[in-house]
């Protein structure tokens, strides 16, 4: 974990953040199996960004998705996963723009995936 000391406030339903920042971290350590040479290595990092926003990353070093799948990834009854719905991305997705956040999703360079969202600040932007 990479924790910024002292973050502004969000405003938001607590329980709902919660879930969004578990599923993605779940979906992390799922894309990251047991039997792989590669390390195992799950990131929670947090800062302030620009425009009263707070910037939330997990970011995994498994094996990724094509660049061209990305955006699928946040779609309905869409998954990766043998044993997947395809609700969860969504539903978080979902989430973060009712908090009048952005969740994204972005291939690291060394291979696995990192997931990014912003949450405003409960001052909102700076003026």
């Amino acid at each position: 974990m990479d924790l910024a000391a002292e973050l502004p406030h969000v405003m938001g339903d607590r329980v709902q953040l919660q879930q969004v920042l578990f599923n993605l971290m779940k979906n992390g350590a799922e894309a990251m199996p047991a039997e792989s040479t590669r390390e195992r290595r799950l990131l929670v990092r947090t800062s302030a960004e620009v425009a009263g926003q707070v910037l939330v990353e997990v970011a995994d070093t498994g094996m990724g998705v094509a660049p061209e799948r990305i955006p699928q990834l946040f779609e309905p009854f869409h998954t990766t996963k043998a044993n997947g719905l395809g609700m969860g991305l969504s539903i978080c997705r979902s989430i973060i723009e009712s908090h009048s956040g952005r969740l994204w999703a972005e291939g690291n360079p060394t291979g696995g995936m990192t997931f990014r969202f912003t949450l405003p600040t409960a001052l909102g932007p700076s003026t």
